[in-house]
């Protein structure tokens, strides 16, 4: 006896992640508990020593970033007649320094074979 074809279950097995994929990253908090130079950030009950962190170079005090800004031309003065004053920077340097601190909550992903951290963002509080 042929066996009946089950549309409804065939959509669901679409959409049933087989155990054969992957698990993807998920997005853990860790806590920074040594910052730059001696970088060390926890998560759970790993402690990931700077060689095995990968940092977004924002968060390196002194990164410098170029930047351009437009020229802009006089426009005249707004109702409370305060002008607007024409001109700009061809281009400047922006220096951060904005660094992580002992403390600080950050957001992390861990490589597959769990031995790199990948500090994604400082997470704020309040």
């Amino acid at each position: 006896m042929q066996e009946k074809q089950n549309g409804a279950q065939e959509i669901v097995n679409l959409f049933d992640p087989s155990p054969e994929i992957e698990v993807l990253p998920y997005c853990e908090t860790g806590e920074v508990i040594s910052p730059l130079p001696d970088l060390v950030v926890k998560v759970r009950d790993i402690d990931y020593k700077k060689n095995n962190i990968k940092l977004d170079e924002y968060w390196v005090k002194g990164h410098e970033r170029e930047i351009e800004i437009p020229m802009a031309q006089l426009t005249g003065s707004d109702s409370h007649g305060d002008g607007h004053i024409a001109g700009a920077f061809p281009k400047a340097k922006i220096i951060f320094k904005d660094e992580l601190k002992a403390g600080d909550l950050v957001a992390c992903l861990q490589s597959k074979d769990k031995q790199t951290l990948y500090v994604i963002y400082k997470i704020a509080r309040w």
